[in-house]
């Protein structure tokens, strides 16, 4: 079965070029570099798969799009009547296009039937833009429904893999006192995947983590360290097709750290109190607060199917802009970090929200975000209060339907 995988759109006008980028992630997962022009092209050794990246679509394609089996377009929309994320069959039609482009898949298919009589199989993958200024970063919210697109045509490509998916059915036999025998039923089981981290071809540290957002917990991981202090300065990021090495190739001579932001290292991280966060202007009214953490619950998809995830979450003190999941707490801040710096960066983080417990590490890694609160529904420890009150960080724990607890810098709340 032959394939060609299109996507078209202006990767220099931000989420009009979403279909590169969902290009470069499942191209990167053959071991292919990603075309970066318009009308470049690559294609695997046995010549089934060709990725294909286009401005928009152009009638003369018609007639080579007849050679293959099944062709799978990939675009961006604007439309609000729209689902956020497609992925559905298309057909040849005459309709005009709905989304950001002229000539629509269907019309370039019409035409294709209108020459040889037939058109190839085709399919149409499409998230939704939200902003379209002149600069090659994804908004927030179209870089994760761009995740999301890359994980579904993985699927369909025949990529989804058990080593790529967060946990696993696995049979269990289950004791009920009530019952007279064992009950053996299904159950999801959490996994635990290994990550190594090479920067600059030198190997750092192997992350154990949720096989998910690998890029954004590498970069964020960078950026939390001190690593790295901007996006420019990452040149090149390859996660090896059985994700079990990331290669991040960065600008200048990098030191790895002598220790790292994390209790399990068994040695204590330097504090730097010069980092202060700055409270200009800060007003957030403290009866709201309860539903804003009660909205980052709701989102916690893996937790409440599997058990045992940790979920962090950022936002702009209004909405909840970025939330992550991952079997350890400091992969989600490290993801959430990764994907805010990853992105165009289009909101302001005001709010970090944990669902575990708050350590010394997790405000250092708070840092580098310059979140002015962070919120948890379990407990910090005394030196993350002490921390949390020398940066200037409002923290609160114990966060219930109608109480919480404030532990340092109440005059932020209202």
């Amino acid at each position: 079965m032959k394939r060609l995988i299109i996507a078209y759109g202006n990767r220099d006008r931000e989420d009009d070029g979403a279909g590169w980028h969902i290009l470069k992630k499942i191209t990167r997962c053959f071991g292919l570099e990603v075309p970066n022009y318009p009308g470049e092209w690559v294609e695997t050794a046995d010549k089934s798969l060709r990725f294909l990246y286009l401005f928009q679509l152009l009638p003369e394609m018609a007639e080579d799009i007849g050679e293959y089996d099944q062709v799978i377009f990939i675009d961006a929309h604007n439309s609000e009547q729209l689902d956020d994320l497609l992925f559905e069959e298309v057909q040849p039609s005459t309709a005009h296009s709905a989304f950001t482009h002229h000539m629509s898949a269907g019309e370039l298919l019409s035409i294709a039937q209108t020459i040889s009589g037939a058109a190839p199989k085709a399919k149409i993958l499409t998230v939704r833009g939200f902003s379209f200024q002149f600069r090659q970063e994804l908004s927030s919210k179209t870089a994760q429904l761009v995740e999301q697109a890359a994980r579904l045509l993985q699927a369909e490509l025949g990529l989804s893999e058990p080593d790529q998916v967060p946990y696993l059915e696995m049979p269990t036999k289950t004791y009920l006192d009530s019952a007279t025998q064992l009950i053996e039923q299904n159950k999801p089981v959490i996994r635990e995947h290994s990550l190594e981290l090479v920067v600059n071809r030198q190997s750092w540290l192997s992350f154990i983590c949720s096989p998910t957002q690998l890029e954004e917990l590498a970069v964020g991981f960078l950026w939390n360290e001190n690593v790295i202090s901007e996006k420019s300065q990452i040149l090149d990021i390859f996660l090896e097709p059985d994700l079990k090495t990331i290669r991040i190739k960065v600008s200048g001579e990098v030191i790895k750290p002598v220790s790292f932001h994390r209790t399990s290292t068994g040695t204590e991280p330097a504090f730097t109190p010069s980092a202060k966060i700055q409270k200009a202007g800060l007003q957030i009214p403290a009866k709201e607060l309860p539903a804003l953490y009660n909205r980052f619950s709701l989102k916690q998809k893996l937790h409440d199917h599997a058990g045992g995830f940790h979920t962090a979450g950022l936002s702009d003190g209004h909405e909840i802009n970025l939330v992550m999941e991952d079997l350890g707490r400091h992969n989600c801040i490290d993801k959430l970090a990764g994907a805010w710096l990853l992105g165009n960066q289009d909101f302001e983080p005001a709010i970090l929200m944990l669902t575990g417990r708050v350590s010394s590490e997790m405000v250092m890694k708070s840092l580098a975000l310059g979140v002015k609160m962070i919120i948890t529904r379990t407990t910090p420890t005394t030196l993350a209060i002490e921390m949390a009150e020398e940066a200037g960080i409002c923290l609160i724990g114990y966060m219930r339907a109608n109480q919480y607890d404030i532990y340092s810098h109440n005059e932020y709340l209202v």
